[in-house]
């Protein structure tokens, strides 16, 4: 059969019949295996952004039909049909309201003017893909609802039904061929020729496979011959015929590699391709030149990649003679190739070839800092980097370097255990092991230096006690050749060995020994202190942190004084010492010391009052330490006080004998008690006073002075008629002189006269024996 059974309508199922021939004669042999327009890859994009099917949907208004088989054409009504070409796509962009699609209507346009049977050939290559891929692609119906004219539609399907099915390599090897094409990638190009199938029904497309594998015949024959001349020592004649093949196909890997081994520029040409290590690439530079509007092919060659392997192209354009490749793989060694190019995209002229580069980048900001006896540096590796190496150089040669920690981005490696001295540390980034580095790559060294100085001896140990003499005395161990200062810290004190520079140091306590030099110093702290004292050890601007000891100086306690409030109570009275929390009051009684400690509050509030007994005591109060760590500091004013035994003496009114109806003058009796067995020689002495005012109950007497002396023993007697008894109780009696005292009724006192009045207790009989009626 012939095409012409599809004109008119004629014998139309005719038409499933065959595929070879679809349309006018000899118009369409066979359904498209490619679209074969450059930059489908864009247009296929911007098309699926609008969300269209096919491009033929934005060329037809709804309700309207489109043919393809012999040309693109609207449906307007039966019989009558509009070809689409150039003009009418650009009416339909002047008409777009949507800014996208007016930009891929225009495109189309252009599409149209190059080649006027493009559009129609896109549109037979997307319907066919969309009835294979459809469930029910082999049905007319599925045709039409693409917008298909009912008059096509059985022939399409039947067409499409018949030509290969395409895979998703196959179908991106027949979208890109024609890219690699117009971009002179000859063998790119054939490796995707050989995904597809064979081009029997798609004529444009079998002739241009033909051309292709004609012009790689003839680059692998131009190969051919620079390998010849390269093997016969002829390197200039072999780098000509590795031009002409890198002419031939831009993207052949060993032309470029040819090139590479055999192009010797001469004294005229541009100088190399400057390449840099950057930290997210390899920069490129460009020889300085006027080398206009050249554009350039820049291919990356990888060490230890098969000869034959595609060469991988660095993308964008050089600005400013710039272009940094982000694409080189972590710890590779590449080298770059940039060759011009013509208006067509084929190479012309010689090339430019950078030097060998390892993608290996090296640490970055590096930084050390160094201590007592010890460094230690950081560095932040890149990203990508399997580790770090580091080696460690001293005063003495090759030391063993600690591995590093890493925390967070940062590397850090502390090495201690060192002596005094310079070092350096090199550092080198290492990455997994690649073909081109089977044991790993080593970035370029990146070096520290760093000097780890003399530092303070510390000290050791450091010891206080409290002086006889007063104040406190320090004593250390360590810090031998430096100075040693004692401090005290505002906050807390730091640890032991902490290092420090001495411009951290708060200023010397002044009363603590300044200028300490020896192993003993001795200070006097002010009263009340509480001090954290810390001992630091001074060299040549550096300061090493030693042992605390804390050390008080209580307020003195004044003040004080002892009365006898009972028999077996004495009364303690003092001013309380400043903001001490507790005293302390020993008494000492009998050769036995006893301690009573007395709160501030429980003070002030009640006082205080101790168990003793008759005997004579001394009562010493001081202020307690604050902290149970304190060492006190003698301050050499300790309140003492002494209370005499508690001699007693006692007095009564013993009625006179009777002598018939009458009874005699009365009798005093006196009698003295003193524990231990002998009062002393220096007792009081007794007076008894009577006072009468004529009143029915007279005022006893208030004083010595307050009435009428009618009897009196002396303090002598008293210690006479005790001494002879021998238990330090003694009794002496008087007759009261009734003659001296006043008109009855009258009241009686005693009363002690002396120096020593005070330290005696009088021990009064009842009231009523003491009235006289």
């Amino acid at each position: 059969m012939t095409s012409h059974t599809l004109h008119g309508g004629r014998r139309a199922m005719a038409g499933t019949e065959f595929g070879h021939a679809i349309g006018l004669s000899r118009a369409l042999s066979g359904l498209p295996l490619s679209p074969l327009v450059g930059g489908y890859g864009e247009l296929l994009a911007a098309q699926q952004a609008l969300g269209l099917r096919h491009l033929g949907e934005m060329l037809v208004p709804p309700g309207v039909r489109l043919r393809v088989l012999d040309g693109v054409f609207r449906v307007t009504a039966p019989g009558r049909r509009r070809h689409i070409g150039a003009g009418v796509l650009r009416e339909l962009r002047r008409e777009q309201p949507e800014p996208a699609a007016a930009r891929l209507l225009e495109r189309l346009a252009g599409i149209q003017e190059a080649d006027p049977a493009a559009l129609r050939r896109i549109l037979l290559y997307q319907l066919t893909h969309l009835l294979q891929d459809h469930p029910q692609g082999h049905l007319p119906a599925t045709a039409t609802g693409l917008g298909v004219d009912p008059a096509e539609a059985a022939a399409l399907v039947h067409a499409a039904a018949r030509r290969a099915r395409l895979d998703g390599g196959q179908r991106a090897a027949a979208e890109a061929l024609p890219d690699d094409l117009l971009e002179h990638r000859i063998r790119s190009a054939t490796r995707r020729a050989a995904l597809l199938p064979s081009p029997a029904g798609d004529r444009p497309l079998a002739d241009l496979l033909a051309g292709l594998a004609a012009r790689a015949a003839a680059a692998d024959a131009e190969l051919a011959v620079a390998r010849r001349a390269e093997e016969q020592g002829d390197p200039e004649r072999a780098c000509v015929h590795y031009e002409e093949a890198a002419a031939l196909a831009g993207d052949c890997p060993r032309a470029v590699r040819g090139l590479v081994r055999t192009y010797r520029p001469d004294p005229g040409d541009p100088g190399p391709l400057e390449s840099l290590l950057v930290p997210d690439g390899v920069e490129l530079r460009w020889p300085p030149g006027d080398f206009g509007d050249t554009r350039w092919r820049v291919v990356r060659l990888t060490r230890g990649e098969p000869a034959a392997g595609p060469l991988p192209e660095v993308t964008g354009r050089p600005g400013g003679g710039v272009l940094v490749d982000r694409g080189a793989g972590l710890g590779e060694q590449v080298r770059h190739v940039a060759l011009p190019l013509r208006a067509d995209g084929a190479v012309d002229g010689p090339p430019l070839i950078g030097t060998p580069v390892s993608v290996a980048p090296p640490v970055t900001e590096p930084a050390a800092v160094d201590g007592n006896g010890w460094i230690e540096a950081s560095w932040t590796p890149p990203s990508g980097a399997a580790g770090c190496e580091v080696t460690l150089t001293g005063p003495a040669g090759r030391t063993p370097a600690p591995p590093a920690a890493r925390t967070g981005l940062r590397e850090t490696l502390r090495a201690e255990g060192l002596a005094p001295g310079r070092y350096e540390l090199v550092v080198r980034a290492r990455y997994a092991p690649t073909r081109s580095a089977g044991r790993g790559a080593l970035s370029a060294p990146v070096t520290v230096r760093v000097s780890v100085r003399t530092w303070p001896a510390p000290v050791l140990a450091l010891t206080a006690a409290a002086r006889e003499a007063g104040g406190v005395e320090f004593r250390r161990t360590g810090g031998d050749g430096a100075e040693v200062r004692l401090v005290e810290w505002p906050g807390t004190a730091p640890a032991a060995g902490t290092e420090l520079t001495a411009a951290e140091l708060p200023p010397a306590l002044d009363w603590a020994g300044p200028g300490w030099t020896g192993p003993v110093s001795v200070g006097r702290p002010p009263p009340g202190a509480l001090t954290t004292v810390s001992a630091v050890s001074v060299l040549d601007g550096r300061a090493l942190a030693g042992p605390s000891v804390l050390v008080e100086a209580p307020l003195p306690v004044t003040g004080l004084a002892l009365r006898r409030a009972a028999p077996g109570l004495v009364q303690v009275s003092f001013d309380w010492p400043g903001a001490a929390g507790t005293v302390t009051a020993t008494v000492t009684q009998d050769g036995r010391r006893t301690d009573f400690a007395v709160a501030r509050s429980v003070f002030l509030r009640e006082g205080l009052q101790l168990p003793v007994s008759p005997a004579a005591l001394s009562v010493e109060a001081h202020a307690a330490p604050r902290s149970a760590r304190s060492v006190l500091a003698a301050c050499g004013g300790d309140a003492r006080a002494e209370l005499p035994a508690d001699v007693a003496i006692a007095y009564e009114l013993v009625p006179g004998a009777r002598r018939g109806l009458r009874r005699g003058p009365a009798v005093l009796r006196v009698t003295v008690r003193a524990p231990g067995g002998a009062p002393g020689p220096d007792l009081p002495g007794f007076v008894l006073v009577a006072r009468g005012d004529g009143g029915r109950n007279p005022q006893r007497p208030a004083g010595p002075g307050g009435g009428t002396a009618v009897c009196r023993v002396t303090g002598a007697e008293l210690a006479a008629a005790a001494a002879d008894t021998g238990t330090g109780t003694g009794t002496v009696e008087r007759p009261i002189d009734t003659t001296a005292a006043p008109g009855r009724p009258y009241a009686l006192r005693g009363f002690l006269l002396g120096g020593a009045a005070a330290s005696v207790r009088l021990e009064e009989p009842p009231l009523l024996s003491l009235v006289v009626r």
